[in-house]
């Protein structure tokens, strides 16, 4: 602690000493994802000639736009304050999200957010869906954390407009996309207990006046040595993206997301043994029996996109992705005299489209997608081989229509889908047509109240009848209060099945509350330099006594914290003790206790230009199992530093 402590007050003192970074910092403009264009200019400066005025290049660099200018957003600022691992902590901030957290360091956690998961969430990144075909999900684990810039998180009404999927709830992954003059370079690094780790590398620099360059390199580990047999983690990630600017009306990218990973699945504690041992095994890293002492998890994707973007036309804008994306998971499993293995290999091409258009009071948005896909799922077992192909083809459309009338202050809205698909198999974008309509009103006052409404029918996969989603949201932003919050109900609502010649191995999920009510409030206030925020959920079904499957009918988060400006405005610091609430949760391995942790966390923005991360993590020793049965981290100190270097 000292040492950190030393080390931390050292890099303010060398900030300090050094040139006011914040007034030579070189950034044309970094995207801001919740407006329509960031019209900068780009500037040529030829060397060769004295005293001559510097021309600036007209063009005009394109920025993608978020699907809808009334989703809530957690911008990068938000994110880089957060005590977070992986994109998973980032739906930290809302009300309605909630993490079946396996305990262990790059697990495949089920991130849920209005009451789904896996097989109820569309995962896109800038508009593309990642998710895995077959399965219908995404490991947050395989997208890197540093190059997201923000995240869109959809209304639930809207929620199965997007994508080749009619899923009940969308995620839009923004990712930085950024002019700098001069070469632009980051680095992060942060240390944890039990040989945890991760060091991410950015660069981005303008090249030929035309051309800029990114690339993001990341590697994460955790060593199972200091820990739970077979809970070990790496993975090593990387995204190359050229964006070639062929005027100011016309943008073209291409981008290379490469993913290479190992886990250690030991299923949890081996309860059954433990009556043999000592009490104090169950939550003993280095003595707890597993499940599973020899599964492990293996993963490679490869994500290749081409995009262009435009406002060629007069009021208008296009963002057309032509996409490919390998999937290959490897999963191995000895135990005793048994042998598991499977394969899911998957290959897809696909088409997204999605144009605006703005005419007068009216604006109009056509997002259309087809695909086509080669899946293969195999199972290896001692005596058997099994062997489940899919070939499939889909084609949607989702029309949106809105006005802006009251000088732009209420808008209505009204929006169809149409989704199609013929495949060989039985998987729920393989088969059948599907459509969905809704509508929604939003109400403006200035940059203070929102409001929001909105309901829609779909149908999801071989459902039989339309599933009903209805919501209702207050936004409210005032100089030291911030009030967000969201009702839903959903009705009709079931677990899509995949009928794969056994139970798939990699996750399992019970059967979704088919009628569900949700309510999530964020209520953040500051007193002086005392800072509150607060994010609460609580859902209840058709039988309002019953515990829920899969997540607690009632979630707190709680942080109080100091904030302020210090060392002559040199660091933005943000410090504070995080609470954390679980209620009583059901699944079919028996009923889980109400649990709660206690944090304490430092994070630090230093001249803009470095963060400084320092997290003491459950402080009370809080011993429970998060899920069966995955036991809760012991008491444990993360460390951590960004900085933009060179630049």
């Amino acid at each position: 602690m000292k040492l950190f402590l030393i080390f931390f007050f050292s890099i303010i003192n060398l900030f300090s000493q050094s040139l006011d970074s914040v007034k030579t910092k070189n950034h044309l403009s970094i995207t801001d994802t919740t407006k329509h264009f960031v019209n900068d200019t780009l500037t040529v400066v030829d060397s060769l000639k004295e005293k001559k005025i510097i021309k600036p290049d007209t063009l005009k660099p394109i920025y993608q736009k978020p699907f809808y200018d009334y989703s809530s957003f957690i911008n990068r600022k938000t994110i880089d304050f957060l005590d977070y691992r992986y994109i998973g902590d980032f739906f930290e901030p809302m009300g309605l999200s909630y993490t079946r957290d396996y305990g262990f360091i790059g697990q495949p956690n089920e991130i849920m957010l209005y009451g789904v998961g896996y097989d109820g969430i569309s995962y896109l990144e800038d508009g593309v869906l990642r998710n895995n075909r077959l399965q219908n999900l995404l490991d947050l684990n395989n997208l890197q954390s540093e190059s997201i810039d923000s995240i869109e998180i959809i209304p639930s009404p809207r929620g199965f407009l997007y994508g080749t999927l009619n899923n009940p709830v969308s995620i839009n992954f923004l990712t930085r996309d950024f002019i700098s003059l001069q070469p632009y370079s980051r680095i992060k690094y942060y240390q944890g207990p039990s040989g945890e780790a991760m060091i991410d590398v950015i660069f981005n620099e303008k090249v030929y006046n035309k051309f800029n360059i990114f690339f993001d390199v990341t590697n994460r580990k955790y060593d199972t040595t200091a820990s739970y047999t077979n809970s070990s983690f790496s993975t090593w990630q990387a995204k190359t993206q050229l964006k070639y600017f062929l005027s100011d009306k016309i943008n073209i990218t291409g981008t290379y997301d490469f993913v290479h990973s190992t886990v250690g699945l030991n299923g949890g504690v081996n309860i059954d043994m433990i009556p043999t041992l000592s009490p104090d095994t169950l939550y003993n890293g280095f003595l707890a029996p597993v499940n599973f002492p020899l599964r492990n998890q293996s993963y490679k994707n490869h994500f290749f996109n081409l995009r262009l973007l435009s406002n060629y036309f007069e009021n208008s804008f296009t963002d057309l992705n032509f996409y490919y994306n390998f999937d290959y998971t490897e999963l191995n499993q000895s135990q005793d005299s048994s042998y598991f293995k499977s394969v899911d290999k998957n290959k897809v091409y696909g088409i997204s489209l999605r144009q605006d258009y703005h005419k007068d009071i009216f604006d109009f948005q056509l997002n259309g997608n087809y695909e086509s896909g080669d899946l293969k799922y195999y199972s290896i077992t001692n005596d058997n081989l099994s062997f489940f192909p899919v070939n499939y083809s889909n084609l949607s459309a989702s029309f949106i229509a809105s006005a802006n009338i009251i000088d732009s202050s209420l808008t209505p809205s009204v929006f169809y889908k149409l989704l199609h698909g013929a495949g060989n198999n039985n998987i729920p974008s393989a088969n059948g047509t599907n459509s969905g309509f809704g509508a929604d009103l939003t109400y403006k006052n200035s940059d203070r109240v929102k409001f929001y409404i909105g309901f829609s029918f779909y149908k999801s996969g071989e459902q039989i009848n339309y599933t009903q989603n209805y919501e209702a949201g207050f936004t409210s932003t005032f100089e030291n209060v911030f009030a967000d919050i969201k009702v839903f109900k959903r009705n009709n609502y079931f677990l899509p099945q995949i009928n794969l010649p056994q139970q798939y191995p990699l996750f399992y999920s019970d059967k979704y509350n088919s009628d569900l009510l949700g309510v999530g409030a964020n209520l953040n206030f500051s007193f002086w330099k005392i800072y509150f925020e607060t994010q609460t959920s609580y859902y209840t079904s058709n039988n309002s006594s019953e515990l829920l499957f899969l997540f607690p009918k009632v979630k707190f988060t709680g942080g109080i914290y100091y904030k302020d400006i210090l060392f002559n405005e040199n660091l933005d610091l943000k410090t504070g003790l995080v609470f954390k609430y679980t209620g009583k949760r059901s699944s079919s391995f028996g009923d889980l206790n109400a649990a709660s942790t206690l944090d304490f966390t430092v994070a630090g923005e230093i001249q803009k230009v470095a963060m400084v991360y320092f997290t003491w993590e459950n402080l009370l020793d809080n011993t429970y199992f998060i899920i069966p049965y995955y036991p809760m981290p012991r008491r444990g100190i993360r460390f951590g530093i960004a900085w933009e270097l060179f630049n």
